[in-house]
């Protein structure tokens, strides 16, 4: 199963510390397990000022016994997030960092948006030097979601639809 984001590290963590991020969510992640590892998470990086959003994305997640917000002002939170960042043995730790328009899909994926597109959006048309259809990797709440955007009209899909083209 195809995962875009990186691996938790110590640089990422302190990078985003160092931009501000305060709130850590921890949560499953199906996407980047492999038959060898005992679990694997996904973190995602809040401001203080966004604490009511980091509290959301919890709320959202609640069914998940893996659950957790972490702020990393709290010593033994840091301490847990360092571990983290370290990829204990067995589990697989990942960082939501945002993708946006700038991400490259792998060959495969580039071909199931084009059958997507041609079934949804016929009428969709592209000619050389003129608009293209632009596309974008979104998270939100730990989901992944691709957004297809062309003159003036979107599509936002849950990532794993694009899958059954």
């Amino acid at each position: 199963m195809y995962n875009p984001f990186p691996v938790l590290t110590e640089a990422i963590l302190h990078a985003e510390m160092a931009n501000g991020k305060r709130f850590f969510v921890r949560q499953y992640f199906a996407r980047g397990m492999d038959a060898h590892l005992r679990a694997a998470f996904l973190f995602r990086g809040y401001p203080e000022e966004e604490k009511d959003q980091a509290e959301s994305h919890l709320a959202a997640i609640a069914r998940d016994p893996n659950a957790f917000l972490y702020d990393a002002l709290v010593p033994e939170h840091l301490s847990k997030l360092r571990t983290a960042a370290d990829q204990p043995f067995g589990f697989r730790v990942y960082y939501a960092a945002k993708r946006g328009k700038d991400w490259k899909p792998p060959a495969v994926y580039d071909e199931k948006m084009k059958r997507y597109i041609r079934r949804h959006h016929g009428h969709w048309r592209t000619k050389r030097g003129g608009d293209k259809i632009e596309v974008g990797l979104y998270e939100e709440f730990g989901e992944l979601f691709i957004k297809f955007s062309y003159l003036g009209e979107e599509d936002r899909i849950p990532f794993n639809d694009i899958e059954k083209y």
